[in-house]
């Protein structure tokens, strides 16, 4: 069965909370450390981040679409990125989720980044970023799928740590 990439639109709202909260939850699962426990929690915030997001014109998601159920999304978002520059801006791919690992092959990877990228470039955006759990394999044979290179490290340390040395 063909699957259609598109624009998000109103309507695709619960289908995508749905899938945005599957993908927290499975990069939690992965080993993401800033991603809350508590289930009813993520939701929440997945609610406001999409409900948010569909009200911003600084934020893009496309979808993979097949008989009616999303599949697939991505998510940009325009962004400044002083201090750098500041006039300069990017665009953070803030999702990238396929319910089937197999839908990563090139064909629905490439349509959502053309779309994602024709509206980048519309709204000035120079460069494109994300930022990808290591243990997220299947995102980031995606992003390297569409160009993405290694670039740098992050590092993420808790604040229950210095909680627990001070106990």
């Amino acid at each position: 069965m063909k699957i259609k990439v598109r624009k998000a639109k109103v309507s695709d709202i619960p289908q995508l909370v749905d899938k945005y909260q599957e993908f927290f939850t499975i990069i939690r699962d992965k080993g993401a450390k800033d991603i809350a426990k508590n289930d009813d929690t993520l939701r929440g915030g997945v609610v406001i981040e999409l409900g948010h997001g569909f009200n911003n014109p600084n934020w893009y998601c496309v979808v993979g679409e097949r008989v009616g159920e999303i599949v697939s999304m991505m998510i940009g978002v325009l962004e400044f990125c002083s201090p750098i520059s500041e006039f300069l801006k990017c665009v953070r791919i803030n999702a990238n989720y396929n319910k089937d690992d197999s839908l990563i092959g090139p064909r629905i990877v490439t349509a959502m980044w053309e779309l994602v990228s024709t509206w980048a470039k519309k709204n000035g955006a120079e460069y494109y970023y994300c930022n990808i759990h290591p243990g997220n394999a299947s995102s980031i044979k995606a992003a390297k799928h569409i160009g993405f290179k290694h670039h740098y490290t992050q590092f993420f340390r808790s604040l229950d740590l210095e909680q627990t040395e001070e106990q």
